[in-house]
């Protein structure tokens, strides 16, 4: 809930901020009406799991979660199409990194219940390689501004994810592949000779993408027990973005 508040205090601040600014000389007043235009995105992530327990972690009373966020890092291309004056649509391939710190604990004395060798948390690291499609819906632009809404698809592919078991070193099977939905909020700046972009989106998961076995059907001999815990798990991330148009 305080999210949701912060997020609606944001925008409100920065509606009134824009339209309460008198009209001043507009930088690159052409730049909306090219039908197509090209550049880069640097940002920030958070990366989650939303984890779905089963019958088996309630009866030995066992939780699984996360501990804590790591901050991640992306890198996309970005090719803009105008599709009228108030739509665009985006192609922004690239890539991210990031990692989840998840923890199997027991309910009662908060005790881990995996291998000494994963300390306190077991780190499941990510390197995406990604292919957004969105649709951009503008506001009017004020003076050197212009907020806008953004929302779309995502394909991702994992390529941290191991094709097969590695015994010595992991706790759980992730599918690779995941489609995810996408929305969020931005505010377009006109520079003299560019614009700049922020841009808060939230991207959720499709599909469950815990496996309980490799590709080859391979089950993990002594790890077993771990998926055994855990009924379902989504991939959820919160993403700030700077673009560089």
């Amino acid at each position: 809930m305080k999210k949701i508040i912060v997020t609606q205090l944001f925008l409100i601040l920065t509606v009134i901020s824009i339209f309460g600014q008198k009209p001043k000389v507009k930088n690159d007043p052409t730049h909306d009406d090219k039908p197509i235009h090209f550049g880069f995105s640097l940002g920030l992530n958070v990366m989650d799991y939303r984890i779905k327990h089963n019958e088996i972690a309630a009866q030995e009373g066992v939780y699984v979660g996360l501990r804590g966020l790591t901050p991640g890092i992306n890198i996309h291309a970005i090719a803009n199409l105008r599709l009228a004056e108030n739509f665009d649509l985006r192609a922004l391939p690239g890539i991210s990194f990031g990692e989840r710190s998840m923890y199997f604990e027991n309910g009662i004395d908060s005790v881990p219940v995996y291998p000494e060798q994963y300390g306190k948390s077991y780190r499941a690291e990510s390197s995406y390689l990604e292919f957004p499609i969105l649709l951009k819906y503008k506001s009017k632009r004020l003076n050197n501004f212009r907020p806008y809404l953004i929302g779309g698809g995502n394909l991702r592919y994992d390529l941290a994810i191991k094709k097969e078991y590695d015994f010595e070193d992991q706790l759980i099977m992730i599918a690779p592949l995941d489609v995810y939905g996408e929305i969020g909020f931005g505010t377009d700046f006109y520079l003299t000779y560019f614009k700049f972009a922020v841009e808060l989106k939230y991207s959720f998961g499709l599909s469950n993408i815990l496996r309980g076995s490799d590709r080859n059907g391979e089950l993990p001999p002594d790890y077993e027990k771990y998926t055994n815990y855990i009924q379902s798990i989504t991939s959820h991330m919160v993403i700030l973005s700077f673009h560089f148009e």
